[in-house]
């Protein structure tokens, strides 16, 4: 149904409601009762009226913005948000996700490397509160040094071992361990071996069951020297990780954070995760057995 539709047939509705709730008075107490009865009671029908004016406002307002939407057409949501974001100092959280959005779904991901610098210089607290999602064009770059030098910006003193953040606790503190492993990911694209295995190997240890812990031990494993034996530190952790996080609950976990840009950048290697994690372990498999 057009929005427009919509809209009209709400105010219709409320209006009507109103006007039954009004007269009632008229049909049950008489033409007398009911003038008593509004004199006492006149500020209902102010404070109807402060509503509908309220709520018509609210859409007349962000009507651009939900016509858009409507049809949607990114590019315009884009132009509506920017001038919310860069011209009225909008930042809220529904505004910044959403134009974030926008850019990546219409291909504009330069753009947001642009309210990146702008944000840099104008408000480093809201850049900071979004860096996972500023972090996509970075990643998509495949440039080692670029991913480490942003993902560096925001690390915290300790990094995914910090005490503070090492209680595998779900929450707020999931931020720290993307941020660690974005910062990892740039380490082992410039082959710096050592040092990203390092920072993932702290993130299996402290982060809780899920994605990002997933993607820690996937990266590892490719560097595991006795891998092939399926007796490494990597393979018991890829163990352990399954009996935490069974493959039920993994597939909650994505279907829940589907809406965040970085699962959404990171699908394909996420697949390529699953299928890894979730591997038939041989050890307990008939034919190693026989």
């Amino acid at each position: 149904m057009k929005l427009k539709t919509v809209f009209v047939l709400f105010n219709a509705i409320v209006v009507t409601t109103f006007l039954l709730v009004f007269l009632m008075p008229v049909f049950f107490l008489g033409i007398e009762f009911s003038t008593i009865f509004w004199r006492s009671n006149w500020y209902l029908a102010v404070l109807f009226v402060l509503v509908l004016l309220i709520l018509n406002s609210y859409f007349a307002i962000n009507w651009p913005l939900f016509s858009a939407l409507e049809n949607e057409n990114w590019r315009e949501i884009a132009d509506v948000l920017e001038k919310r974001i860069r011209t009225r100092g909008r930042y809220s959280e529904s505004n910044m996700r959403l134009l974030l959005n926008a850019y990546v779904v219409s291909g504009s991901t330069g753009k947001i490397q642009e309210l990146e610098e702008h944000l840099r210089t104008r408000k480093p607290d809201v850049l900071e509160h979004h860096a996972l999602r500023f972090g996509i064009p970075h990643l998509l770059s495949n440039d080692g040094k670029q991913i480490e030098r942003y993902f560096a910006e925001f690390r915290r003193p300790g990094g995914a071992g910090d005490g503070a953040v090492s209680t595998r606790r779900r929450g707020k503190s999931d931020k720290v361990y993307w941020v660690e492993w974005g910062y990892a990911f740039g380490l082992l694209l410039q082959e710096r071996l050592d040092e990203g295995r390092t920072i993932l190997q702290q993130i299996v240890k402290s982060a809780p069951a899920g994605i990002v812990r997933a993607l820690a031990l996937y990266l590892l494993a490719p560097h595991s020297e006795q891998e092939k034996t399926g007796d490494s530190d990597t393979e018991a952790a890829r163990r352990d990780l399954v009996r935490e996080l069974p493959r039920e609950a993994w597939e909650k976990q994505l279907e829940r954070e589907r809406a965040e840009l970085h699962i959404l950048v990171l699908s394909r290697l996420l697949r390529d995760v699953e299928e890894w994690l979730y591997q038939p372990d041989t050890k307990d498999s008939p034919d190693a057995e026989a």
